[in-house]
């Protein structure tokens, strides 16, 4: 027996708190997620480097990004994300949820606002009920504008 039901349409991502805020990757843009290693950087930056199987991977310090400050993370994870021609990663505290969204709840986040805050790298945001939560505002990273915004810096050195 069919069922008149349309199967509603999702798309599956990470999704990891950082700071007040809770951010979500595609899961299409992550190549692996990895205990924290050691991460080299040079003095006040915004990037450091680590390797992953023999692949350099250049680490943006989103939350320095975001609120300015370095998070200095201990023991965390490092989310590794495949660009053009290289690796990306940004590090995060704990494991992120994997959660399948409907593809309906994706609200754009209003140029008004991505232009102006500190947070424009996210494209939409969604109400999302994490563990059984009540719903809270998840921001989408845009992965091509945090690949750019590591470019930017690496090719200002």
């Amino acid at each position: 027996m069919l069922s008149n039901q349309k199967k509603e349409e999702t798309l599956k991502f990470i999704i990891f708190s950082m700071g007040n805020l809770k951010l979500a990757l595609g899961i299409d843009s992550v190549v692996r997620i990895i205990p924290l290693p050691t991460i080299h950087r040079s003095g006040d930056k915004l990037l450091g480097i680590t390797t992953y199987e023999d692949h350099e991977v250049l680490v943006i310090d989103l939350y320095k990004r975001i609120y300015g400050i370095e998070a200095n993370i201990t023991q965390g994870f490092l989310v590794i994300l495949g660009g053009h021609r290289s690796l990306y990663g940004i590090t995060i505290a704990t494991l992120p949820n994997v959660q399948d969204i409907p593809v309906q709840s994706l609200q754009p986040v209003p140029a008004e606002y991505r232009d102006r805050d500190t947070l424009g790298i996210s494209s939409h945001m969604m109400q999302v009920s994490i563990k059984k939560s009540d719903p809270q505002t998840v921001f989408l990273l845009d992965v091509e504008l945090l690949l750019k915004m590591a470019s930017k810096n690496v090719s200002a050195k």
